[in-house]
């Protein structure tokens, strides 16, 4: 009987706990910011969680649309994953590679990168940041 009560309140209190945990600043519904800066085209972006150890991205790349060679030398790596579409990605010194929905592509910190649109429906990718 105490175990059984024990784990009801475990139960209880887990979602608190995590909640207390958890910084999201945004989610799907937040708004979304065009990208500045020069050769970056149809790229816009919202900040779903940033804290010290990582940030998280949701990037809309509309048809055509370019982000320009760039790196993040801020951090330990850089993952990202299209969602709702296929993307082209470039990275330094290699041939470009097409990436599919739902493929996370991972990239060493400091790597410089950039990707494009292709096709002709706006796409959307994840990018996770671990400092």
């Amino acid at each position: 009987m105490l175990r059984l009560a024990a784990l009801f309140l475990g139960l209880a209190l887990a979602p608190s706990l995590a909640a207390a945990q958890q910084v999201v600043t945004g989610d799907h519904a937040s708004p979304l910011r065009p990208l500045a800066g020069e050769g970056n085209v149809g790229i816009s972006n919202a900040v779903l969680r940033d804290q010290p150890e990582v940030r998280v991205l949701r990037v809309v790349v509309e048809p055509g649309g370019v982000r320009a060679m760039h790196e993040h030398a801020d951090v330990k790596f850089h993952m990202f994953a299209p969602i709702s579409g296929t993307m082209m990605l470039e990275i330094q010194g290699a041939a470009p590679v097409t990436v599919q929905p739902w493929h996370p592509y991972y990239i060493v910190g400091g790597t410089q990168h950039g990707f494009r649109n292709t096709g002709s429906t706006p796409i959307e990718i994840m990018e996770i940041f671990v400092r």
